[in-house]
């Protein structure tokens, strides 16, 4: 259930990528270095930089571990809990 359109983007570092217990998807860690929808009201999430921000993956994520990425996130919410979810995410060059 979607709380309310929202959207975060943020540049990172991966820092890990773990399978959920139930076997359904990963949980993948990204060190924030930059949140681009800083002070937007839709950024429902609000990493700050050096915040370790834990979004669950349906699909397996084509990085590795210390790639440099662009991710797109929201957070997803209903009657057990939220949920940070990953929608987009895409690597960036070490030049950038």
């Amino acid at each position: 259930m979607l709380a309310k359109p929202n959207k975060t983007v943020v540049e990172g570092t991966v820092r890990a990528i773990i399978p959920t217990s139930d076997g359904q998807g990963h949980e993948i860690e990204i060190k924030v270095c930059r949140n681009l929808t800083r002070g937007r009201t839709d950024d429902f999430i609000q990493p700050a930089e050096g915040q370790s921000l834990i979004l669950f993956a349906a699909q397996t994520p084509d990085v590795t571990i210390g790639d440099r990425v662009r991710v797109q996130a929201r957070l997803l919410g209903g009657p057990f809990g939220e949920r940070s979810v990953l929608e987009q995410l895409d690597p960036l060059s070490d030049q950038a």
